[in-house]
């Protein structure tokens, strides 16, 4: 299997995944990240254009397969959600080139606890659902999916496109709409406690940014004592509500790690220290 990643900024979340992979991964892997950092001033950089040689420096350190994405075109486009989306088109041009079983995280997308293959290979793909126009359009979120290209049907029509209405992997849509018609809804897929599935789909449960608090922290993760104080004390919490996400129980999602909220860099780069004390102590 390929565990993959494009990373935009902060060499430190590369760090992060690379050791909580080997932690945490139960299965061989090979772990391969898409360098998307800009070599041109940027709010994704912070100005910062030196931040693409570092990630290619911290990937030949690690002894990572590190494969930059062409993204001069970017320099015009600024949109976050269409830049992303050409770059997700051209690491699915790769998959599709070297069939395989792909794990993607994104760049800020953290193992925080045991994932074995068996979880996801059952099936054809594994997927987090997104809901857009009062759920009458269902598309695949791009931070996390799992794929088995030697299995899934009508890969032709995966496309990570916006559509109307519709961030990053908007088009996916046409995909989805020609493996199942039993779509379920979002808020079911998060209250189960069973593994919810159909069609040879695995629904990737989570717990989205703002709209959870200590209540519905996973029995997993009650241990976890300095991942759990990192969340608490992220000053991105809003009205008791944490900012970061866990999907599947497993995952830590820090969320908006490649900056297309605009904030001051700083910020990014002090609680990315935080997480990484927090994950690797």
């Amino acid at each position: 299997m390929k565990v993959i990643t494009a990373v935009v900024n902060n060499p430190v979340f590369i760090q992060i995944q690379y050791y909580t992979l080997k932690k945490y991964m139960k299965c061989d892997y090979e772990f391969i990240v898409f360098n998307d950092a800009k070599a041109f001033s940027d709010y994704s950089n912070g100005g910062d254009i030196t931040i693409k040689n570092d990630i290619i420096e911290i990937c030949k350190k690690l002894g990572i397969t590190c494969i930059n994405i062409p993204n001069q075109n970017h320099i015009k486009q600024t949109d976050a959600s269409v830049r992303t989306a050409d770059s997700m088109n051209f690491i699915l041009k790769f998959q599709q080139e070297f069939p395989d079983k792909y794990l993607l995280l994104d760049s800020d997308m953290f193992l925080i606890d045991n994932f074995y293959l068996t979880d996801y290979e059952n099936y054809n793909c594994a997927i987090v659902l997104q809901s857009r126009n009062n759920f009458t359009t269902n598309h695949l979120w791009n931070g996390l999916y799992y794929f088995d290209f030697n299995k899934i049907k009508n890969g032709h029509l995966l496309n990570w496109n916006c559509s109307r209405g519709c961030d990053t992997g908007g088009m996916t849509q046409i995909w989805l709409k020609s493996q199942t018609n039993k779509i379920p809804n979002t808020d079911e897929i998060r209250h189960t406690n069973k593994v919810f599935h159909n069609d040879n789909i695995y629904y990737i449960k989570h717990l989205w940014s703002c709209s959870w608090n200590e209540t519905e922290i996973p029995e997993n993760l009650k241990d976890n004592t300095k991942l759990i104080h990192f969340i608490k004390t992220d000053p991105r919490n809003q009205n008791g509500k944490y900012y970061c996400e866990i999907y599947d129980n497993k995952f830590l999602h820090y969320r908006a790690g490649g900056n297309w909220e605009k904030r001051n860099m700083s910020l990014h780069v002090s609680l990315a220290l935080k997480l990484r004390q927090s994950l690797l102590d």
